[in-house]
């Protein structure tokens, strides 16, 4: 079965798969009080938004294949005439957040709003966050020097440190704000995605978070308590990509977890742990490269499998948004005919909030067609969802809408997300440590 997916709602940069150490600074870390400034000027063009957000309210609903599986169409009405009547008050990037927040009230993974319209580009401050369980921590931040009322501040001490707050509210808080803009069918998912939202300056100015958005005031806090006030100014996507950034290595050079080994240009590869007799596969999108053909990476694997000391075999899922699901399924079923691995304790499927769509799909497969057992964390995508994508342009901003055509029930059961078998979390104490508890797992099973 094909599976085609649009990841749900990204800002306009993919997120950079950077990861921080703490830096060994001792000074004391001082906050300061965010600045404020006025509202940006409302939009000039009321009557083109106007129609955009008509067209919208009229082609999702007849589009999508059941677009009120959520919410009423009552609601719906309601919502697009409280953002028909704003809107002249609204600036343009507010107009946008606020039209993400109303399709996102679909309450799917698959009906989103695309920020791929060049008319209104928005922007990042220079910082990538990671979302674990254990807290919101910087993974990477800007290596340029910024000139405060307080001096030059040293962002790389900021490396590793946990978020307090956003723009003086409190990173809970903001969380939440940031979450309903998040198209999703369970509460997993978002967790995921925040972090590609909350560097965003409109995303956070159209949710009160930030007022001036030439400052992205972030306030970190490090393992001792000490607290350090990051002033980020915005950067386009262009300029993001040229900029020097502190990032892991870094300041302290630990053992680089296997997950993140490779690029992650890599759609798929493998590993052998020789010492552990196992093999590691590493699929994490599911896409073909043209590079290397899956056909033929599938063969090389499975070649490598059969002539070798091999007790175990890993498939690795976590962080996997999806694509098509069909191209693994070939090797599902070559996996399936190996008594070798098909049995317990020698198949493993490790999954995470990252394992989506197609992604979720296929360890579904893996879960229902084997013997594999899963290990990791609940995944952002539910079994019996919505997915085939298609979308259609909004006729004067350009912004993509995403909607889904079918809706696939792969389970009797409905559970919120594929759970696992063996539930472990990756906390970024882990992480810095250079641990991967998940894969742990697998290895001491």
């Amino acid at each position: 079965m094909k599976h085609t997916t649009c990841r749900a709602l990204l800002p306009l940069f993919v997120a950079i798969a950077l990861f921080a150490a703490f830096a060994s600074s001792r000074r004391e870390w001082a906050e300061a009080a965010p600045s404020q400034s006025s509202s940006p000027e409302p939009t000039r063009n009321p009557d083109q938004w106007r129609e955009d957000l008509r067209y919208l309210a009229e082609e999702l609903p007849r589009r999508h294949v059941n677009p009120f599986h959520q919410i009423s169409p009552g609601v719906w009405a309601d919502e697009v005439a409280a953002l028909d009547a704003a809107i002249p008050a609204l600036a343009d990037h507010v107009i946008l957040i606020r039209m993400t927040r109303l399709v996102a009230l679909v309450g799917d993974a698959h009906t989103s709003l695309g920020w791929t319209s060049q008319r209104y580009p928005l922007r990042s401050y220079p910082i990538f966050l990671s979302n674990r369980p254990d807290g919101l921590f910087v993974a990477a931040v800007t290596a340029q020097r910024r000139e405060t009322s307080r001096g030059y501040t040293d962002y790389s001490r900021a490396l590793g440190a946990r978020v307090v707050s956003i723009g003086g509210i409190d990173i809970e808080l903001v969380k939440q704000r940031v979450t309903a803009l998040i198209s999703t069918d369970n509460e997993v998912w978002p967790t995921f995605l925040l972090p590609n939202f909350l560097n965003v300056p409109e995303v956070l100015n159209a949710l009160e978070v930030a007022p001036d958005m030439d400052h992205g005031w972030f306030v970190v806090e490090d393992a001792e308590g000490r607290r350090m006030e990051l002033d980020l100014a915005p950067v386009t996507n262009s300029e993001l990509a040229q900029l020097p950034l502190f990032n892991w290595p870094g300041v302290r050079r630990w053992t680089r977890p296997l997950i993140f080994s490779r690029p992650s240009s890599l759609n798929y590869w493998y590993e052998y742990l020789e010492d552990k007799r196992t093999v590691y596969f590493r699929y994490r999108r599911c896409q073909e490269m043209s590079s290397l053909p899956f056909a033929g990476f599938s063969q090389e694997l499975l070649s490598f499998l059969d002539t070798n000391d091999v007790d175990r075999l890993i498939i690795e899922l976590r962080d996997n948004p999806g694509g098509n699901s069909a191209i693994l399924d070939p090797f599902i079923e070559a996996v399936r005919s190996r008594p070798r691995f098909n049995q317990p304790g020698k198949l493993f499927v490790l999954i995470n909030r990252g394992t989506a769509s197609s992604g979720m799909l296929n360890a579904n497969t893996l879960q229902l067609r084997t013997r594999a057992i899963l290990i990791g964390e609940p995944t952002g995508g539910k079994p019996n969802s919505y997915g085939e994508v298609r979308n259609f342009p909004l006729p004067h901003s350009g912004l993509t809408v995403n909607y889904p055509t079918r809706f696939f029930r792969l389970r009797t059961d409905d559970p919120p997300a594929l759970m696992p078998d063996v539930p472990v979390e990756y906390p970024w104490s882990a992480f810095q440590a250079g641990r991967d508890p998940v894969l742990e797992a697998a290895l001491s099973y």
